[in-house]
């Protein structure tokens, strides 16, 4: 028990069959453990040492582990063969992105590979390094390649709105970098042939009946310019100069004001 618990401390507290036997620990021993209730069997060759408590999205790393189950989960190198990295929906979910609805973890594995679990769906693409993070100890594409994924897939564009409009407002994307990377896909969300990235930004977020952070923050100070211009006119009618009418327009008094705040022009010559 020992050896699986040295295993599982640096994994989630899980451990697959296979690193057990690596061990010297036998399919025979592993039941024992889990009959006396010190491992529980949490998914196919893959045990939970049940004093560690269930982990936050156990069915994803379970299903991590199950694509190389004899190698530990931090000598995995996701462009290995038969490693993988967290994608699409699953990635949003590890990144606490959007609200789309899923059934199957959905990792993509750089060669094709199958596998008869219901709940995992393995996509066939080959990730760079600089668009894969670390999240919880797992490899998982960053936020604007999830974006990019989900796009190329198809997802819907109200679901997708609602991943760019959580991860601008966190900072997790630069509007003008996501809007590079997706601008091919406009034309397959119903969008004109010369629409750019930026117009299917929009138009994601539109569907998605949000907003993004530098909107609202384009909005809060074009108020807050208003705001300003409405008290100064307040305040110029308040000491209205004699030489305007009573009944002075807000364009004359802006003129008024201009003309009163100029700057003096130099000295003419003496002639």
């Amino acid at each position: 028990m020992i050896a699986v618990g040295g295993i599982a401390a640096d994994q989630w507290g899980l451990v697959t069959a296979q690193q057990a036997a690596e061990q010297g620990i036998s399919s025979v021993r592993l039941k024992r453990l889990t009959d006396v209730g010190l491992l529980d069997n949490i998914g196919r060759g893959v045990y939970l040492v049940t004093a560690a408590g269930l982990p936050q999205h156990a069915e994803i790393k379970v299903a991590w582990l199950r694509l190389a189950p004899a190698v530990p989960g931090w000598q995995r190198n996701p462009a290995d063969p038969d490693s993988g990295v967290v994608s699409h929906a699953s990635a949003c979910l590890l990144h606490g992105l959007g609200d789309i609805p899923t059934d199957r973890v959905e990792i993509s594995v750089p060669r094709r590979r199958t596998t008869r679990d219901l709940t995992v769906r393995l996509r066939t693409a080959t990730i760079p390094p600089s668009d894969i993070t670390v999240v919880d100890g797992l490899p998982v594409t960053t936020p604007l390649r999830t974006v990019v994924d989900l796009l190329r897939a198809r997802t819907d564009a109200g679901h997708v709105g609602g991943v760019v409009a959580d991860a601008e407002r966190r900072d997790l994307i630069v509007l003008d970098e996501l809007s590079a990377r997706i601008a091919g896909f406009a034309t397959d969300y119903g969008l004109a042939r010369n629409a750019g990235g930026r117009e299917l930004v929009d138009h994601l977020v539109a569907q998605a009946r949000t907003r993004l952070r530098i909107d609202d923050i384009a909005r809060a100070a074009a108020a807050s310019y208003a705001r300003g211009v409405r008290d100064a006119l307040s305040a110029i009618r308040e000491d209205l100069h004699p030489s305007l009418p009573q009944g002075a327009s807000d364009k004359q008094l802006i003129e008024f004001f201009e003309q009163q705040h100029s700057a003096p022009g130099p000295p003419k010559k003496q002639t």
